[in-house]
């Protein structure tokens, strides 16, 4: 539904690539002013109507269902905003989750979510009064049938290609501060691989930084996800101890115009306020200069998610400050205070992987930067092509080899950025 477009001015040519950071998309009512329950329509009327219009006209194969049950003490509240009912538009809705209520903290719900009964009494025909007046005596144990939209699939091959990641977590409350949806159902229309649909702020997975919306959890501590339920996954996730080890798969995708590019280009990065890129610097000998050069690059990570950066890229500026002349400690410095947007221009290594699609979140264009090693330079005055593609899961792109030599790394101390 999201996708990229090439604009072309003069003698350069311009890729952008927008993409929607972390999270399951913009919620349409949110509002954090209003009663523990109650959700005035007033000013969301037209776009609660809206969504319940989209939301009832998605095909039963694209909808899934989970039981969620929370515990709550007498007279406290779960901390979950609801709209809709019989006598407004659309059905009861979670439209909003407080930080740090009982709801959020439980990693079982997600905004958007429909809720279709309480204790096993079915919503249908409640109006708005009544659902918020059952949901606030329904005593300490609470048992919601909910209804929610199933995950989109990523196929590898249609513009993207798969990698795993190990990753480790610890428990707070019984959970890992991420929601899952998906699983294997009868109906094969709706089964789907267990996915990641939220990472709860501040929770252990957003505080260890890999897991992203949109990734898929394999196996948690050596059991196997693959063919298991919801409901399944839910438990093994439970029962496992307060620390666990997690596979988790995640998409990369590349694009083959960058991949045929020549000379250094300016590449635009969005990444979320105080988050790393992923990367390490290192410096080398490029044609008898020393030359700062991407020495690693984390997995999952921004970096490694958009895919226009590499091991052994060269880094000519960032935020158009020069490297010519900078020690890999102000490099990495300046990297690292880098604010959300950040623009590199870069000598691309050589790329031994076949490009396939450009990220949603980085912005590749040709640098006019004149290379100071002209005997090695490869700027031919080629311009990118592009081509367009239509994408669901943003994340990466990718480009030549470089005619220079292969830069020999040096002892110098690494650090992330």
């Amino acid at each position: 539904e999201q996708g990229w477009t090439s604009q072309t001015s003069g003698s350069s040519s311009c890729l952008e690539i927008m993409d929607l950071l972390c999270g399951i998309g913009p919620d349409l009512n949110r509002d954090f002013d209003e009663g523990q329950y109650a959700k005035s329509t007033n000013q969301s009327k037209s776009a609660e109507g809206t969504l319940a219009v989209r939301r009832q006209s998605i095909p039963d194969e694209f909808i899934g269902q989970t039981t969620v049950e929370l515990m709550k003490k007498e007279g406290s509240t779960l901390g979950l905003t609801v709209s809709g009912g019989i006598d407004k538009e659309g059905k009861p809705r979670v439209s909003n989750l407080r930080p740090g209520g009982i709801a959020a903290r439980s990693d079982q719900l997600n905004i958007g979510d429909y809720i279709k009964s309480v204790n096993g009494i079915n919503l249908t025909k409640f109006r708005h009064d009544e659902i918020i007046s059952l949901l606030k005596n329904v005593g300490e144990r609470v048992v919601l049938e909910v209804e929610y939209e199933l995950p989109p699939v990523s196929v590898q091959g249609s513009g993207i290609f798969l990698k795993t990641v190990e990753v480790t977590l610890h428990k707070e409350g019984n959970t890992f501060g991420f929601v899952i949806r998906g699983g294997t159902h009868e109906d094969r229309n709706r089964s789907r691989p267990i996915v990641v649909t939220c990472v709860r702020t501040g929770g252990p997975a957003d505080r260890e930084g890999t897991i992203k919306v949109g990734d898929r959890l394999l196996s948690v501590d050596g059991i196997r996800l693959l063919g298991t339920t919801h409901a399944e996954a839910m438990s093994i996730l439970k029962q496992c101890g307060q620390e666990a080890t997690l596979i988790m798969e995640y998409d990369v995708s590349v694009m083959d115009s960058v991949a045929n590019a020549s000379g250094p280009l300016m590449v635009e990065v969005a990444k979320t306020p105080g988050s790393s890129l992923g990367i390490i610097l290192t410096t080398s000998l490029y044609c008898n200069k020393q030359v700062i050069v991407i020495d690693k690059i984390k997995a999952a990570s921004i970096a490694d998610r958009c895919g226009a950066l590499h091991v052994g890229d060269h880094i000519l500026s960032i935020d158009g400050t020069s490297m010519e002349y900078c020690t890999l400690a102000e490099a990495t410095q300046l990297l690292a205070s880098t604010s959300e947007h950040v623009k590199l221009e870069l000598l691309p290594y050589h790329q031994t992987r076949f490009a396939l699609k450009g990220p949603e979140h980085v912005r590749v264009q040709r640098s006019s930067r004149q290379l100071a090693w002209d005997t090695c330079g490869s700027n031919n005055g080629n311009f990118l092509t592009y081509q367009p593609y239509n994408t669901y899961h943003p994340d990466q792109c990718r480009m030549e080899t470089s005619k220079c030599q292969k830069p020999s790394p040096q002892n110098n101390l690494p650090a992330l950025v």
